[in-house]
Parts: C-alpha cells; structure tokens; sequence
C-alpha cells in the first residue's frame, strides 16, 4: 500500500516538480490548490502525511492547519509547512500548531522526504511500498 501525501500548494510548477519526485519515491500524491480543496481532499483520501503552504488563495495555511486538526478524519494527519516567506513567526506559529517540519522555500528535496518518512513512521533504509 502506498503512502499518501497530500500536496496544499498554489504554485503550480512547485506541484509538478514536488508530485514527480514524491510518485518516483513510492508516494500517492494527492494535489489541492487552495484551502478549500485541501479541506475536502484531505477528507476524501484522509492522507497519511499533508504538505501544506502558508500563504495561498482562499485561506492561510495556519487556518487550514487549524481546521485540519479540528477534524475528525485528520485530527492526529501529521502536517508539514512549506513556505516561501521569511517571516521569523511562521515557524514559531507553526510549530506551536504541531508541525512535524517546515521548509523554508527553496528546500532540499532529500530533506523533504526525510520529513516525510519520519512524520509517517518509515526508515530512510526501509522502501516506500511501490505496488
């Protein structure tokens, strides 16, 4: 069974570039744009892991955190923050919503993943199941 991430990001050359290297990783990627399609698909496909930028259309990605962590079907969905500010708060605001990890854009592929394995709970040795 693949793992499934769920990728909030507005930019849409982030998402193709992140959804390629996460699907030749082993991952299901699931896209939203916005935060009103990150709530719905988060309820959908109930992700093992979310990938969700700060600032985008339709909600702030704090926001979206919040209500993530309201819900039912992803109250315990670990969350990393992407984000391309340098605001000094927003890790702090983050951090403080539970965030497993945030990025600073441009980030390091290989640490993105390593986030993302140890959010999820597999080794960097252990293969992301590809079937």
């Amino acid at each position: 069974m693949k793992h499934k991430v769920l990728l909030v990001e507005d930019d849409k050359m982030t998402v193709k570039v992140l959804s390629v290297r996460l699907k030749a990783k082993g991952y299901e990627v699931i896209v939203a744009f916005d935060a009103v399609m990150a709530l719905a698909q988060a309820k959908e496909h109930k992700p093992d892991v979310i990938l969700l930028d700060i600032f985008m259309p339709g909600g702030n990605g704090l926001t979206v955190a919040e209500w993530l962590q309201d819900s039912t079907f992803t109250t315990s969905t670990p969350l990393i923050f992407l984000t391309a500010s340098k605001l000094p708060e927003l890790r702090e605001k983050a951090m403080a919503l539970g965030a497993a990890a945030f990025f600073e854009k441009p980030f390091e592929f290989n640490e993105l993943l390593a986030a993302i394995r140890e959010a999820i709970g597999v080794s960097s040795q252990q293969p992301v199941s590809i079937s």
